[in-house]
């Protein structure tokens, strides 16, 4: 073969893997809009999912606040998109509605009390359960899937990796034992079950984006959502559960893995950067007092 062809082939197939890798590299991140081209969802509503006593912050703050007492919020989220609605988590049960003693997930820990339904409060917005097409879940926690059998006929949405993990055997964690367990019973076996591998566009316009930030549990996500007048709103699931923790990357001990949690923390930084997010943090109870409750809304 002449070298002049030698040398024309070699650049040809330097070309085409320098190609090949923007490719790969385009199709990795287009999982996440550009700011400017993501679409809009039409409404995003606040729900009360609960809330909890814990009798020890030294679990999500190590080496801190021990024996200290600790109240937090628990929220889901209804996301309006066309005619079509997402429910983001799904609260503690409804079986724990009024009743004094309350529920709990780790029974020595930490108390969960619901005073308001889902059920309900989706009337209050003119909506029953069957009107719910995608129920979208940040992990297995108890405190966020209770009332996943609420949607028998929707989609539920969760990680692969999140599901795999339910399923595997008991780790040295007791605690992380019994959340496993218990997340086996509440979920159930859904009709429909959307497994992902890492960040999703739900609905296939960039307004509805959920993202792999795993740590807390191995397969946690949080959700992006896009709106015309309150921009984009990152909801953080479990990857902070208060805004210190946040801003000094401590790490709870029940989370299975300290580095990908600081990882996710630090890629929720350049999201919230990227987009100029609103982030809320799910457990923090002095920010969601804040928020707008149902049958208020974020347009």
């Amino acid at each position: 073969m002449p070298r002049q062809t030698r040398v024309a082939l070699s650049f040809a197939m330097l070309a085409l893997t320098f190609i090949f890798e923007c490719t790969r590299d385009a199709t990795a991140s287009s999982r996440l809009p550009e700011p400017h081209r993501a679409g809009v969802a039409d409404k995003l509503y606040r729900l009360d999912c609960g809330h909890s006593l814990a009798n020890d912050e030294s679990v999500w703050t190590p080496g801190e606040n021990v024996d200290r007492h600790i109240e937090f919020s628990s929220t889901c989220w209804l996301v309006k998109h066309g005619s079509a609605w997402l429910l983001w988590d799904t609260g503690v049960p409804e079986s724990a509605l009024n009743d004094p003693k309350g529920w709990s997930t780790l029974p020595k820990l930490i108390v969960y009390h619901l005073d308001k339904s889902i059920t309900a409060q989706l009337a209050e917005i003119g909506l029953m359960p069957g009107d719910i097409s995608r129920v979208a879940i940040s992990h297995t926690h108890g405190d966020h899937i209770g009332n996943v059998a609420l949607f028998p006929n929707a989609t539920i949405w969760m990680q692969r990796a999140e599901y795999n993990w339910i399923h595997s055997p008991d780790g040295s964690n007791d605690n992380v034992n019994q959340l496993m367990a218990l997340a086996r019973t509440l979920l159930g076996k859904p009709k429909r079950l959307q497994l992902l591998d890492g960040d999703t566009d739900v609905f296939g316009d960039g307004s509805v984006t959920l993202l792999s930030t795993p740590g807390h549990t191995p397969g946690h996500q949080s959700l992006l959502v896009h709106l015309k007048e309150s921009g984009f709103i990152l909801l953080s699931g479990d990857v902070v559960h208060l805004q210190e923790n946040f801003q000094k990357n401590i790490v709870p001990s029940l989370n299975t893995s300290k580095a990908e949690s600081i990882a996710s923390m630090e890629r929720v930084r350049h999201v919230i950067a990227k987009y100029k997010a609103t982030f809320v943090i799910n457990h923090d109870k002095s920010q969601t007092e804040e928020l707008k409750i149902l049958p208020a809304s974020y347009d």
